[in-house]
């Protein structure tokens, strides 16, 4: 990457962690459920479900959490990693899911080797379509042997970008925002099957109907 990429996607980061931050301080945050799961104190880890659409939204509140935040090594991950790193999550750079390769193993070594801290994935990511679980994101707890904790944002003000695929979120000041961490699942091998197709759909459901 040149000298002005670089620029150009630090002007980036700071503009929206900066932003992010600002429409915290000014609005009403609730939380909803067992959060005590995302508390650093708390003995078992999890695999941490939210939608690639949500993803901004999240930051500013689980500052202070020990995370792994997953995002691809494209120029977009670029900006997700200094966000990421702005808050202090542990980021975790992958090829592009869609390239094949060993990136999964790569992935759950990984984990294993700082296995203290949740893993975020945004399961509908990176390329969509929106609010389909990827089955990277179903074979992430099958194989680190955690269960799955899904995680809901209600914003009350905010804008969609309509021209990405993943509608991205953007909250407004002076807002209300609501975050649920919703009832856990378990993958089993017999999961794997049917292709995980019981389980993602109960797991989108909940994810859809607690953001209404």
């Amino acid at each position: 990457m040149g000298i002005l990429a670089k620029l150009k996607e630090k002007l980036i980061s700071a503009c929206l962690y900066y932003y992010i931050d600002f429409v915290y301080k000014t609005s009403k945050v609730e939380q909803k459920g067992n959060f005590k799961f995302l508390e650093n104190e708390y003995p078992e880890k999890f695999v941490v479900f939210i939608w690639h659409g949500d993803s901004y939204a999240y930051y500013p509140y689980l500052k202070g959490k020990k995370l792994n935040i997953v995002t691809t090594q494209n120029k977009r991950g670029g900006v997700v990693s200094r966000i990421s790193k702005h808050f202090g999550y542990d980021v975790m750079r992958l090829p592009d899911l869609a390239a094949g390769g060993n990136y999964i193993f790569q992935l759950r070594k990984k984990i294993n080797q700082n296995n203290k801290a949740n893993l975020v994935l945004s399961v509908d990511g990176p390329l969509g379509p929106l609010h389909e679980i990827k089955d990277f994101a179903m074979i992430m707890p099958l194989f680190s042997k955690r269960r799955i904790l899904p995680l809901t944002i209600k914003i009350k003000y905010s804008f969609s970008l309509k021209n990405r695929w993943d509608q991205l979120k953007i909250p407004l000041p002076f807002n209300k925002i609501t975050i649920s961490a919703n009832k856990t699942f378990t993958v089993e091998k017999k999961d794997r099957k049917e292709k995980f197709r019981t389980l993602k759909e109960e797991i989108k459901k909940i994810m859809e109907v607690n953001e209404e």
